[in-house]
């Protein structure tokens, strides 16, 4: 079975949808039509910073990876804020995260970013011990927002 890792354009928007809607509804977030098409507006439109990456296990969307650089003075240049990060239920434990965070980890290198940032749901215990396998460290701050 290969697992293949490719950059996302307008032509998997469905695919895309498809897995980002899947995600929202596992984590309890809203997951309207019209929000995740406004996102996907976003990241497809020319010029857009976003990364949008598909995982594909023998031609089928197994993962996608959705992140956007941003400038930090805490690190001192460029980071990337991993947005979405969503596998589906039969693909998990498989290595499909990991080689979508491998691939991000490469190309975020060959760009001279300085950090990768992203929030976990507490009770995602298997995210947790990835993350934490691969280096990440925990940041002890609130995460707020505010909507438009």
């Amino acid at each position: 079975m290969t697992l293949r890792i490719r950059p996302a354009g307008p032509s998997d928007r469905d695919v895309v949808r498809g897995l980002l809607t899947a995600q929202m509804v596992e984590h309890r977030l809203p997951a309207g039509p019209d929000r995740i098409d406004r996102g996907l507006d976003a990241a497809f439109r020319p010029g857009s910073p976003a990364w949008l990456f598909l995982a594909e296990r023998d031609g089928q969307a197994v993962g996608v990876f959705l992140a956007n650089p941003i400038a930090s003075v805490e690190k001192g240049g460029e980071t990337l804020w991993i947005e979405e990060l969503y596998v589906t239920p039969g693909a998990r434990r498989t290595g499909v995260a990991r080689a979508l965070l491998a691939h991000a980890l490469d190309e975020a290198r060959r760009r001279g970013l300085r950090a990768f940032d992203l929030e976990v749901v507490p009770t995602q215990a298997a995210a947790l011990a990835l993350y934490r396998a691969l280096g990440f460290e925990d940041v002890p701050r609130q995460r707020m927002t505010l909507e438009l």
